[in-house]
């Protein structure tokens, strides 16, 4: 006999269940946004939501809790949240935005204009950077053709088996709803404090392909130690290509120990090099 797929209602109403109201006097994010629950009392949301002093949560039964900072990346804006006391709601189940495709149907989940569980749909556009000056909308993004409103930021992006695919972020021009993809918020959520000690920035090959350039070099940090120098092209770590800062921190994130396989160019020769960084801990180069 086979499975039928879930009843909407019933998915929309457990994503409900998932799905906290975020209050902070944050400026930016009007006092209001969204987010979602994790284990171990945890809840995800955007970092311009969640960054304010005060920060309460409040759970689809009406239970408010307080919780503070674990984790912010403003450039991707996600927040992950530690509640001092138990949530009331139900954990997510996260699904694979890289399977997404163009008609995918999703469900959005927010309290926008202070609407506790307000449900939206609509079907995915596309999935991918936006060609924008803005950094933040270079990064890869799910678009998809639902209305958000104020307040609906930090919420879950779900297809309809109920599987957390998104996070809500905001609108665009064009009626498109910009959400950041799972695969994103799964490299944010197992994140190390590992670090190149490096500043770099995207470039473009003669080939059209995207890479990432070492502008400038942390003393004694795990770049300079593995004598990588400001002008060097990286072009793949540990086999994935660094096409954005994303790939990279996702490289580092997934390093067996720390270690870090380089392929590079260096003084505009097309020739690759190799080389293995040791990624080290914040201050660590400066321990006595």
């Amino acid at each position: 006999m086979s499975k039928t797929a879930p009843f909407p209602g019933r998915v929309a109403e457990s994503l409900r269940r998932s799905t906290v109201q975020v209050k902070s006097d944050s400026p930016e994010a009007g006092g209001l946004g969204s987010g979602v629950v994790l284990p171990d009392n945890q809840v995800l949301s955007n970092a311009h939501v969640a960054d304010g002093k005060n920060i309460t949560i409040e759970c689809w039964d009406g239970n408010a809790v307080q919780a503070s900072v674990l984790r912010s990346d403003p450039r991707r804006d996600l927040c992950l949240l530690r509640c001092l006391t138990r949530l009331t709601g139900a954990t997510v189940t996260f699904g694979d935005s890289n399977a997404l495709q163009p008609g995918t149907p999703v469900l959005a989940v927010g309290n926008p204009l202070g609407f506790i569980g307000a449900v939206s749909t609509g079907v995915v556009h596309s999935v991918g950077p936006i060609a924008s000056r803005s950094q933040l909308l270079r990064q890869p993004w799910i678009r998809a053709r639902l209305r958000l409103a104020p307040g609906s930021s930090g919420g879950p992006l779900a297809d309809l088996a109920g599987n957390v695919i998104g996070i809500n972020t905001m609108m665009i021009s064009g009626g498109l709803a910009l959400a950041v993809p799972s695969r994103i918020v799964h490299s944010f959520l197992k994140r190390t404090d590992l670090t190149l000690g490096a500043t770099i920035r995207q470039v473009q090959l003669t080939n059209g392909e995207s890479a990432l350039m070492i502008l400038e070099l942390e003393s004694g940090g795990a770049a300079e130690a593995a004598s990588l120098l400001p002008g060097d092209i990286l072009v793949s770590g540990n086999g994935r290509k660094l096409e954005s800062p994303d790939d990279l921190q996702q490289s580092m994130d997934e390093s067996p120990a720390g270690r870090l396989y380089f392929v590079f160019r260096r003084g505009g020769q097309h020739q690759t090099r190799q080389v293995t960084v040791q990624l080290q801990r914040p201050g660590m180069n400066r321990a006595a």
